[in-house]
C-alpha cells in the first residue's frame, strides 16, 4: 500500500551471516563426529592409534640422526598413546557435543541480532577450550593440541563476534 514505508526489520551485517552460517556448519559436523565418539569410542580410539603409527612412521627416519630430537618425539608418542584411551574419547566426545550444541545455538541466535547469542558463543568455547585438558591431562601433548586449535578458532570467531556485537540487542 506504502511503496516507501520502510521495513521495521534490522538488517544482517553480511559478514555477521556469513560467521553464522560457517559457524551453524562447523558446529552440527562436528556435532555429528561427536555423536559417533559417542556411540562408537572404541573405533575413535583405533582410528587415533592408526594415526599415531603413520605419523611415528613417517618422523621415524629423519629424527633417527638426532637422538635428544627423537627421544622428545618418543615420549609426546607415548602420552598420545596413553592418553588415547575408548573412555577418554568418549568423554571428550560429550564435551565436544554440549560446546557444539551451546556454539550452533549461539550463532543460531546471533543471526537472529540476539546479544545472548554471542554469550552462548562463548560458553561453548569455553568448554570446548577447558575440556580436552580435563579429559586428557594438562600435561598431555593431546589434551593441549585440541584445547590450542580450540581455543585460536574460538578466539578468531570471537573477536570477529564481537566487532559486529553492536548491531545486536
Amino acid at each position: 500500500m506504502f511503496p516507501h514505508q520502510e521495513s521495521s526489520k534490522p538488517t544482517i551485517p553480511t559478514i555477521l551471516r556469513f560467521l553464522c552460517y560457517l559457524t551453524m556448519f562447523g558446529s552440527m559436523y562436528m556435532m555429528l563426529t561427536s555423536i559417533s565418539g559417542l556411540s562408537n569410542p572404541e573405533a575413535v580410539s583405533q582410528a587415533m592409534n592408526k594415526s599415531i603409527g603413520e605419523f611415528q612412521n613417517f618422523f621415524q627416519q629423519s629424527l633417527g640422526k638426532d637422538p635428544a630430537s627423537e627421544e622428545k618425539f618418543e615420549e609426546i608418542m607415548r602420552d598420545l598413546s596413553y592418553a588415547n584411551t575408548a573412555g577418554n574419547m568418549r568423554d571428550n566426545s560429550f564435551f565436544i557435543l554440549i560446546s557444539n550444541v551451546l556454539t550452533l545455538s549461539g550463532a543460531w541466535l546471533m543471526l537472529r541480532l540476539r546479544k545472548k547469542g554471542f554469550h552462548l558463543y562463548f560458553l561453548g568455547n569455553i568448554i570446548g577450550v577447558i575440556a580436552p585438558l580435563l579429559v586428557f591431562g594438562s600435561d598431555n601433548f593431546l589434551g593441549l593440541s585440541y584445547a590450542w586449535f580450540s581455543g585460536i578458532t574460538g578466539g578468531l570467531f570471537i573477536t570477529l563476534y564481537a566487532l559486529k556485537i553492536q548491531y545486536m540487542h
